[in-house]
């Protein structure tokens, strides 16, 4: 029941629902034969903020930890991979090993609570700074553009 409102989003005709609005769903009132594409900040606060997009972070992250290998690295490349079909560049892992780095530290050392971005949940061995951390970078995989839309 908790998802059913994301797959029957009932739409109104005067007021459509935002999230659909900001990525360019097209108005109920007619048929489209192709949608345009674009890619705006909006965007990009929608999939930060949504709540529907910060369970699909978690989910991500749980999915990461649980499936994606023995090491930071080969699990970036999982996610990565899972969102873009493509092992990342070394640039691009270099970066998101360091924000991963960056953010365990934030979560470890108390500079930030992981209860604000995870469930409070007992996994087997991960501990909720370690789910908030690849939570923070699962994020940045699901918002990345080649993530998005389709190019």
């Amino acid at each position: 029941a908790r998802y059913r409102r994301a797959l029957y989003t009932f739409r109104f005709r005067s007021v459509p629902y935002p999230m659909l609005v900001v990525f360019d769903a097209p108005n109920g009132d007619f048929s489209c034969v192709r949608r345009s594409r674009s890619n705006t900040p909006l965007q990009a606060l929608m999939t930060l903020n949504e709540p529907l997009s910060m369970e699909a972070a978690q989910a991500l992250a749980r999915r990461t930890l649980a499936e994606g290998g023995h090491n930071d690295e080969q699990r970036i490349e999982y996610a990565f991979r899972c969102c873009v079909s493509r092992k990342p560049e070394p640039d691009e892992l270099n970066a998101l090993l360091e924000f991963l780095t960056r953010q365990a530290e934030r979560f470890t050392k108390g500079a930030a609570d992981p209860t604000q971005l995870v469930d409070v949940e007992e996994d087997a061995g991960i501990t909720p700074a370690q789910l908030a951390a690849w939570t923070a970078v699962s994020r940045v995989v699901l918002n990345l553009d080649e993530t998005i839309t389709k190019e």
